[in-house]
């Protein structure tokens, strides 16, 4: 395909990889200056056959409808989609990390396991959003999954996505029948051409996390008949033969969800999320961070009322809370996150200050705030689990209680209901605090 220079107001650069029967190119936005992705097909190729080239285009189309309508972290973000001549594209964040796909084949060690279950966990995050939406991907491999320097993971490619009846995207009668899917990782209903749904998805991702965590496919065969007699009828070998040291829970929640029986599966890749993330934080949660102490629980109950995050949970649900908290002690000029990392947890200061800082201008840092004993920081992190909008700094040396997101499955109903209503009156202050602030930075700039 000759690659025209421009593609609208897109400067086409060169090529970063394939995405479906798409080229991807680096290119820049030449009306904001901005560096973007942009796929590429060409219906006039002569290598490809009438029907072909239609089944791409409708394709394409699908793609442009159902990722226009996605917006989650998670989710390679669409930013523009357009044709000229023959040529159809569509625009989207520049990522820079590496695919799963890349991960299992570049001959080093890999990820470590804490790491690969943080990929994991967000793929399955990710995966719910859409289907919430009546998304079905259809199409999860390694090579659609990208894990960003950041930490932060993204799904791409729904070029062969399907949107259910509660979704609110209108397709087009041909493109509700297009067959999505890549052999290794398609659902037995895939492949019987039955009614294909989130757990088909779950099923996917149970295939990527077989093979991200053991390094083999969980069904191999020399031709495609055989390969789609072995995900219809054969089970997988064993993930704890070929991972001996892998703790049971993590190897049972992947082989319930490579169950032919959609519904022998477990609920939703949501359900996938929670339980690896349970696992992961009962697994690591004893070696970070350093027992509460009696001493701590004292502290937090004098200082109650003053405690925006506690100031409504009696003594019990305080304590139980607590439980499955950590401490960590920072000396000053510490960072304790970076802006843009992504981490699923918040902060209470227990003593000391810290503060919070966000990038301006030439990648300089203007300090928004300082906060003190008793305050929250990093509570989005419960929120969504998305990339860190600020940095933050140890102002002096200073102690903080940690609450990860996974903890609030272990609480009860009540203390979650209060916990998440209390973020809401933080988060509400913040903003008005924040605004304030940039609006003086703004004002005082300008003069």
């Amino acid at each position: 395909m000759k690659t025209p220079e421009y593609l609208g107001r897109y400067k086409v650069g060169k090529m970063i990889g394939h995405g479906g029967m798409g080229l991807i190119y680096s290119a820049k936005d030449d009306l904001i200056g901005r560096e973007v992705a942009i796929k590429i097909i060409d219906t006039s190729d002569k290598s490809r056959s009438k029907n072909l080239a239609k089944v791409i285009q409708r394709q394409f189309e699908q793609e442009m409808r159902i990722s226009g309508q996605l917006s989650n972290h998670n989710v390679v973000t669409i930013y523009d989609a357009g044709s000229e001549d023959s040529f159809h594209y569509l625009v989207m964040e520049l990522l820079d990390g590496t695919t799963i796909d890349k991960m299992l084949h570049d001959g080093g060690p890999g990820p470590e396991m804490r790491q690969k279950l943080e990929i994991l966990i967000q793929i399955g995050q990710a995966l719910h959003y859409a289907h919430q939406r009546g998304i079905v991907h259809r199409d999860i491999k390694p090579s659609n999954i990208m894990a960003l320097n950041n930490g932060q993971v993204k799904i791409m490619d729904f070029g062969v996505a399907y949107a259910v009846d509660k979704s609110d995207i209108e397709l087009k009668e041909e493109q509700l029948n297009i067959v999505g899917g890549t052999p290794y990782y398609m659902a037995p209903e895939q492949i019987n051409r039955s009614k294909v749904d989130a757990k088909s998805d779950l099923f996917s991702l149970g295939v990527v996390a077989y093979e991200f965590l053991t390094g083999k496919r969980p069904f191999m065969a020399k031709n495609r008949t055989s390969l789609y007699e072995k995900i219809l009828g054969a089970d997988p070998t064993p993930i704890k033969e070929l991972v001996p040291d892998i703790p049971d829970s993590i190897a049972s929640t992947i082989t319930v969800c490579l169950n032919k029986d959609p519904d022998q599966r477990l609920a939703s890749c949501q359900a996938f999320a929670d339980q690896l993330d349970e696992i992961l934080n009962e697994s690591f949660l004893v070696s970070e961070g350093e027992t509460i102490t009696q001493e701590t629980i004292n502290i937090l109950k004098r200082y109650r009322e003053s405690f925006a995050f506690f100031y409504d949970l009696n003594n019990s649900q305080i304590y139980k809370l607590l439980q499955v908290c950590q401490t960590h002690n920072y000396k000053k000029g510490d960072t304790i996150f970076k802006e843009g990392s992504v981490a699923r947890n918040m902060y209470l200061i227990i003593s000391g200050r810290v503060k919070i800082s966000r990038k301006h201008a030439q990648n300089d840092s203007v300090v928004i705030l300082f906060l003190k004993q008793g305050d929250v920081f990093g509570e989005m992190g419960i929120v969504d689990g998305g990339p860190r909008s600020a940095s933050v700094i140890a102002e002096t040396d200073c102690k903080v209680l940690s609450l990860h997101q996974v903890s609030l499955l272990r609480c009860d109903e009540a203390t979650t209901g209060k916990i998440y209503r209390n973020l809401a009156t933080i988060l509400s202050t913040k903003l008005r605090i924040t605004a304030e602030r940039f609006d003086d930075f703004s004002e005082r700039s300008s003069i």
